[in-house]
C-alpha cells in the first residue's frame, strides 16, 4: 500500500470511531443511528443521481451502503474523496 491509501484508511477509521462514539453518548441512540443511516443512504443515491451531470459515480454495493449508513453524509463524502483520489 502506498502512503496515500494508508492515510485515507487512517482518516476513515478516525471518522468512523468519532461517529460511533457520538452515537454511544447520545441519549437517543437508536433514533440517531436510524436518522444518520437514512441521511447517508439518501446522500449516496443523490450523488449517483447528480453524478450523471458531474461525471461522478459511486457504485452501490454492500460496502458503500454500509459506509454511508454508518457514516451518514460524512461517509458519502469519504467515499467521494476515495473515488476522486484513487483514479
Amino acid at each position: 500500500m502506498n502512503s496515500g491509501k494508508i492515510f485515507l484508511l487512517i482518516i476513515a477509521i478516525i471518522c468512523v470511531s468519532v461517529i460511533l462514539l457520538s452515537f454511544i453518548k447520545s441519549k437517543k441512540f437508536l433514533a440517531a443511528v436510524l436518522f444518520t443511516a437514512l441521511q447517508g443512504i439518501c446522500a449516496l443515491f443523490a450523488v449517483n443521481l447528480a453524478g450523471k451531470f458531474i461525471s461522478v459515480h459511486i457504485p452501490v454495493n454492500e460496502w458503500t451502503v454500509g459506509i454511508s449508513s454508518v457514516g451518514g453524509v460524512a461517509g458519502v463524502i469519504l467515499l467521494l474523496l476515495c473515488e476522486t483520489f484513487m483514479k
